[in-house]
């Protein structure tokens, strides 16, 4: 493949490019979000009413926080409502930074910081989840990306086995989500609980979730300890005990990378049942969900996440294995246990307290859910209104902060919070273990902070970047694309030397491919020696950049930085390209190309790319290429529809029309509009173009533009 490295760097201005590198500049501070340390402890609260709505008009002196039974001199409130802001009372207790760090949230694509309302991840347990009911998840998740995803949220679908790098990363591309849910299909893995071929022994030891503690599944484990299991079995001690580890090591990854996230965060485990085991020594096996448990419980608070489950199989009566006490492994079981192990007996209850909730068949999930203060959706085939009550609970949250009265002694720490209010409910995290948290004291590297600013999932503003990623396929199976940006010059800090006006920006781009893996870039930096009348140009225009590549068929990401030398301010985005085969005969079709067209006679189109900007004297010219288009009688039956939108509101529909191409092997959609009565302001230019001779799966395609009428 072709890597990008074909850059121009395109002004209506005089600009002088250096390819040199500019003297690197001290960082601005780690992006570091602290929860725990020896003089604060936070939390995250979730308050309703008998009804389950939440209680929004708590006040700091409702609430009290024993921390190991030790009531706490509360210091801070804060009520975070998803559309009701933020309301505070007291004052945070101090975090102790290094000399010269200055806390920041880290930022990058398609949501800033700002702008974040609701981060939902999905968990999706391949291994535990029968072939049947995939669809029922399929349906449940494109459910929520279309009817209750809003905008300011950032989601993303990680997938136990069988996933893509790609595809499992917090994004608000509704696109990006729906592929990912697409690809939701049967795996064959040799831990799967359902439809699993007999395989062969096997003697791996299994490692401890976050390492170190008490848990005897160590590495110096002897292998022996797993004794003659019939490891071929789906139902097999150590399978089960491998198939629960798999899934909460997915979910402490998840939760791992939600840390630079602000705010409060769901995760929603969708899941056939988590069996959380342990191998001992002697090699019996029993339930020891307490290391586990604490090891997650402080992951998600340390993070601020809350954790969800979610059982699609739903109500059925199912034939065989109905519990714990049913299993195959019932008869490995220690006999010295509680006959009532597995059913919330009194050991169980001992070892988890009042965390335990539901059946036995039920206990990992609702254990786990529990511990987080979130919600275990189970025994239900209403899978719509448990995402709801999932999603009622993100509406709005109290953040508590208190300085705890005892030493770290880097063991379990329970947490109670109770409410003075008659009928109020309350969720919240178990405990957390008493260990210091602390951020890196040594500053990034300029290098350090485009790399982090480029992964990570929420946008940066400090620099406006408005991007353009435009495709048009080619012969013989590949596709031209092209990246665009426009970057806003007001957002720069650009300095005077006579009649100069100078800054530098590093811009940088990395392209992923459906697995995650880097296919190709670019990066330059651009010292800017501008004139008056270019610096003013650049005021009124922005400056553009633009760089080219060729793909063959395939997935993937552009994610690119713009970083300013001198003040460090970073500006980011993140787009998602498919490139359609078209050797597989379906209908196509091409990003919408968009031209500027003066109403003055012979006056020629103007390509808009990066900067797409028109005044009311001109008309919007656009067109798309429908490529593998049907024919009958040798004419082409393609049909389309245009609309312009303004937030969310359409403004201008175009009827349904068939598609007049002077070619039936390029089919192409031409339209003009005027623009003379249309107000100031930013719009989107939406083209469909449907197929009726297609197959009924691909029949419609859909590509968006938006673009800018100034006066």
């Amino acid at each position: 493949m072709k890597r990008i490295f074909t850059t121009s760097f395109i002004f209506a201005l005089l600009v002088s490019v250096a390819m040199a590198q500019t003297a690197q500049q001290p960082a601005r501070g780690q992006e570091e979000v602290i929860r725990i340390s020896t003089s604060l402890v936070q939390t995250d609260v979730v308050v309703t009413d008998k009804n389950d709505q939440i209680l929004p008009d708590l006040k700091l002196s409702d609430f009290e926080v024993y921390d190991n039974g030790k009531k706490q001199d509360l210091k801070f409130m804060e009520f975070v409502g998803v559309d009701t802001g933020r309301r505070t009372e007291g004052t945070r207790p101090p975090i102790p930074l290094p000399k010269g760090v200055v806390p920041e949230l880290q930022s990058s694509s398609g949501v800033s910081a700002k702008e974040v309302r609701r981060v939902v991840a999905f968990v999706i347990d391949d291994l535990t989840i029968p072939i049947q009911d995939i669809v029922t998840v399929r349906k449940l998740l494109l459910d929520f990306v279309d009817n209750k995803m809003r905008d300011g949220d950032l989601v993303a679908i990680v997938r136990v086995i069988g996933g893509k790098g790609l595809l499992q990363q917090f994004t608000s591309d509704r696109q990006l989500l729906r592929h990912a849910i697409a690809l939701i299909t049967p795996s064959t893995h040799a831990l799967m609980n359902f439809n699993n071929p007999d395989l062969p022994r096997f003697n791996g030891i299994p490692q401890p979730i976050g390492g170190g503690g008490d848990n005897p599944m160590t590495p110096d484990a002897d292998a022996a300890d797993l004794g003659t299991s019939d490891i071929s079995s789906a139902n097999d001690e150590t399978n089960r005990l491998f198939r629960g580890l798999s899934t909460l090591t997915t979910a402490a990854f998840v939760i791992d990378s939600l840390k630079e996230i602000p705010g409060h965060k769901n995760l929603v485990i969708i899941s056939g049942g988590i069996p959380i085991f342990e191998v001992s020594t002697s090699g019996s096996v029993y339930s020891n969900v307490s290391y586990i448990l604490n090891q997650l419980t402080d992951d998600a608070m340390r993070a601020g996440v809350v954790v969800n489950t979610l059982d699609p199989r739903g109500l059925r009566a199912t034939p065989g294995v109905v519990g714990f006490e049913a299993t195959p492994a019932r008869s490995a079981l220690d006999m010295n246990l509680d006959p009532a192990f597995g059913r919330g007996g009194t050991q169980s209850q001992a070892v988890f307290g009042g965390m335990l909730a539901g059946g036995s068949e039920h206990l990992g999930l609702s254990t786990v859910a529990n511990a987080t203060g979130g919600v275990s959706v189970v025994n239900t085939n209403n899978f719509e209104a448990g995402m709801e009550k999932i999603l009622a609970r993100s509406q709005g949250y109290y953040l508590l902060a208190y300085t705890p009265s005892e030493k770290f002694d880097k063991k379990f720490h329970k947490i109670e919070v109770k409410v003075r209010r008659s009928g109020a409910k309350v969720y919240s995290h178990a405990g957390y273990v008493a260990r210091e948290e602390q951020p890196a004291a040594a500053p990034r590297t300029k290098e350090e902070e485009v790399v982090a600013a480029a992964k990570s999932p929420l946008t940066k503003r400090d620099i406006d970047v408005t991007p353009n990623v435009t495709m048009k396929l080619l012969p013989p199976n590949k596709a031209a694309v092209d990246v665009h940006m426009r970057i806003e010059a007001g957002n720069l800090h650009f300095t005077q030397d006579g009649s100069k006006y100078q800054t530098s920006l590093d811009v940088v781009g990395f392209l992923f491919d459906q697995y995650g893996r880097r296919k190709g870039g670019f990066s330059e930096t651009i010292n800017l020696d501008l004139t008056a009348e270019s610096y003013q140009r650049a005021l009124a225009e922005g400056l553009t950049y633009s760089a080219s590549t060729e793909l063959p068929p395939g997935y993937y990401q552009v994610r690119s930085v713009v970083r300013e030398a001198r003040s460090g301010s970073l500006g980011t985005f993140s787009k998602y390209i498919e490139v359609p085969d078209l050797t597989k005969g379906r209908v196509a079709m091409s990003s919408v190309f968009l031209f500027a067209v003066d109403t003055a006679p012979g006056a020629k189109p103007e390509p808009l790319l990066a900067s797409r900007l028109l005044t009311r004297k001109q008309e919007l010219r656009f067109a798309a290429i429908v490529y593998n288009s049907k024919l009958k009688d040798g004419k082409p039956q393609a049909r389309s529809q245009v609309f312009i939108t303004q937030g969310g509101k359409v403004l201008y529909s175009e009827p349904d029309q068939a598609i007049v191409s002077p070619s039936a092997a390029a089919v192409v959609k031409l339209g003009q509009v005027s623009l003379a009565k249309v107000p100031p302001g930013r719009y989107v230019l939406t083209v469909v173009v449907t197929d009726p001779l297609a197959d009924k799966n691909n029949q419609t395609q859909a590509r968006s533009v938006d673009f800018t009428v100034v006066n």
